[in-house]
């Protein structure tokens, strides 16, 4: 958690540099912790390092290794994990529309903005 001890941390998995790049520092620069990943198996890793942190994942839904689906199926297997987890997809509109059936609380269609970003993660920040 943050300095504020009310803030989840945010877990930036994205496998393009300059948005986790970018993603990190607009997070940091709100106050937000941050931990990032390049992939979906790097993300389990964090989360299972850290099982009991509360947590906002912006995850992206295509990447190479574990992808977004296989994220959010690892966190269906581990409900300790997943109840202290948010997880906000984003991903172009279609392959959101896609993903209907996967569990997870928000959407970001990108591009996005960051006011956009911002404003979903804060719906969860509190319930995080």
């Amino acid at each position: 958690m943050s300095s504020a001890g009310t803030r989840p941390t945010i877990l930036v998995v994205d496998d393009e540099p300059a948005l986790r790049d970018m993603l990190t520092s607009v997070l940091k620069l709100e106050g937000y912790s941050v931990e990032v990943a390049p992939d979906g198996q790097d993300a389990i890793n964090i989360m299972q390092n850290a099982p009991t942190t509360r947590r906002v994942i912006l995850l992206d839904l295509l990447m190479q290794n574990v992808n977004g689906a296989g994220v959010v199926r690892w966190l269906v297997e581990h409900p300790d994990i997943r109840a202290n987890s948010k997880i906000i997809l984003m991903s172009a509109n279609n392959n959101l529309k896609a993903a209907f059936d996967l569990t997870h609380d928000g959407e970001l269609s990108k591009p996005f903005g960051v006011d956009a970003m911002l404003e979903t993660i804060g719906k969860f920040s509190q319930s995080a």
